[in-house]
């Protein structure tokens, strides 16, 4: 029985699906390496996570990123900052990773004001009334299946509910 030669299409298709597999897998790997690094050391968080924002927000908030572009402002300084962060659809709001603790800025900034809006896959949510929960069972369920290995990570997340006005 002869088999039939595979077509250059379709090898040139599985190859670019190998690349970017590995590229996806690679660029998880530097991700969980910064925060590793960020969690445990806050004197590099500016050096490692300054370049690291750059890169994401430009893609941060699009209809297909899996990263949201969240919307704060300054408590001391008021001026607008936009920060690329891990949000997800949770009951009536969002909920965002701490993946390095409540003392980062974008937290401090949120709680201080109690306001902030969310770029979330295309659109924008105005959001209100910041609290900070524990990882749970049921905002584990809330993250897509792709976040959730690095979510099982995080103990703590801030909660915005979707504001009524």
């Amino acid at each position: 029985m002869r088999t039939r030669p595979i077509s250059p299409f379709v090898k040139g298709i599985f190859g670019l699906i190998l690349i970017l597999g590995a590229l996806a897998t690679m660029w998880l790997l530097v991700s969980l390496t910064v925060v590793r690094i960020a969690q445990h050391n806050k004197s590099l968080r500016p050096t490692l996570l300054k370049p690291y924002n750059n890169i994401i927000r430009p893609i941060a908030g699009r209809p297909h990123s899996p990263y949201a572009l969240l919307e704060h402002v300054g408590r001391r300084s008021g001026r607008t900052y936009l920060t690329p962060v891990g949000a997800f659809p949770y009951e009536d709001g969002f909920v965002i990773g701490l993946s390095y603790g409540a003392d980062v800025d974008w937290c401090r900034n949120v709680m201080a004001s109690g306001h902030a809006a969310v770029q979330w896959r295309g659109r924008t949510f105005r959001l209100e009334r910041p609290e900070i929960i524990s990882m749970s069972p049921a905002v584990l369920q809330a993250i897509p299946p792709y976040f959730r290995l690095p979510a099982r990570e995080l103990k703590r997340l801030v909660w915005l509910h979707q504001s009524s006005a």
